[in-house]
């Protein structure tokens, strides 16, 4: 097998059929389909069946494909490693961080690698945790700021930062900030602005209000992705939200519900999270070092 055929597995599997997957890797089907069957050979099982829609991965299939992609971001690692060790160049550092951390930690931190590393170029990406996490998996971030993963990603390595605590926002002329006290049966009746059911803090609220047998929060405004300018939908509103500290300064007329936490626990552990066994470079590592200084 040669590395490319991982390419040509990988690629069926994200277009979901020859056709499309040729076309996209500019080679002829015949070509791509020759190619697939001279794996399938190899492995004495058939990787693909067809579909109404194209191909989808058997059983297993879909086994030999989580390791081929694994086996091709390795194999990646390993150029970029020595393309470093090559040409002595202080290289690119995708880096990806979440909305809810606060911009002035990464951004301070990446100016300060800027300045040590003249020749260091950074691409920042800014997106929910979830999405981060799907990048980093796919070898699109090296490293990204974000809440510790779930348990079973095994896959990743997590190291601590900082923990705080998301509170629920509204705006400063909300009835709300009258009551003492709060608890959560209390904001049963309130519109809310959240992002989707996929995304970890939602799911800790709609646990929270199902917990006391409440029914879940009455959505005004659902989001796919992050950003503090979402606040501004808050303002002059009784909608409610959840933020992080960071967004109390991002838009004035805004400010913190007086919720017990026991009722509602945001509690959150930041780091910087890195696929284990991955390669980092010396930038990489230079730059988790410096995330880690500004939080000290």
């Amino acid at each position: 097998m040669e590395t490319r055929d991982l390419d040509y597995l990988l690629a069926v599997e994200e277009h979901r059929g020859i056709g499309k997957a040729a076309e996209a890797l500019g080679m002829s089907q015949p070509a791509l389909t020759k190619a697939i069957q001279r794996v399938e050979a190899q492995t004495g099982l058939a990787l693909f069946q067809r579909t109404a829609n194209g191909a989808a991965p058997t059983q297993a299939g879909s086994l030999f494909l989580a390791r081929a992609r694994r086996i091709a971001l390795e194999y990646e690692d390993a150029l970029k490693e020595m393309h470093a060790i090559r040409s002595g160049e202080q290289g690119m550092l995708s880096l990806g961080y979440s909305p809810t951390v606060p911009a002035a930690l990464v951004l301070g931190a990446c100016r300060q690698l800027l300045k040590e590393r003249p020749a260091a170029r950074l691409r920042l990406r800014r997106r929910l945790a979830r999405d981060l996490v799907d990048l980093l998996v796919a070898g699109e971030l090296d490293l990204i700021v974000a809440p510790e993963p779930k348990p079973d990603a095994n896959e990743l390595s997590f190291v601590e930062l900082f923990r705080d605590s998301l509170s629920v926002l509204a705006d400063d002329a909300h009835p709300l900030h009258l009551k003492r006290n709060l608890r959560l049966a209390d904001l049963a009746d309130q519109e809310w602005l959240l992002p989707g059911p996929t995304i970890l803090v939602r799911q800790q609220v709609d646990a929270a209000f199902a917990r006391q047998g409440l029914d879940l929060p009455k959505l005004r405004v659902e989001t796919d992705f992050g950003s503090t300018s979402l606040l501004h939908l808050l303002r002059g509103t009784a909608m409610l939200c959840v933020a992080g500290t960071e967004s109390f300064d991002a838009l004035e007329g805004l400010r913190a519900l007086n919720l017990d936490p026991s009722e509602l626990d945001l509690r959150r552990h930041i780091g910087v999270v890195f696929r284990k066994e991955a390669y980092l470079s010396p930038l990489a590592q230079r730059a988790m070092a410096l995330l880690q200084e500004w939080t000290t």
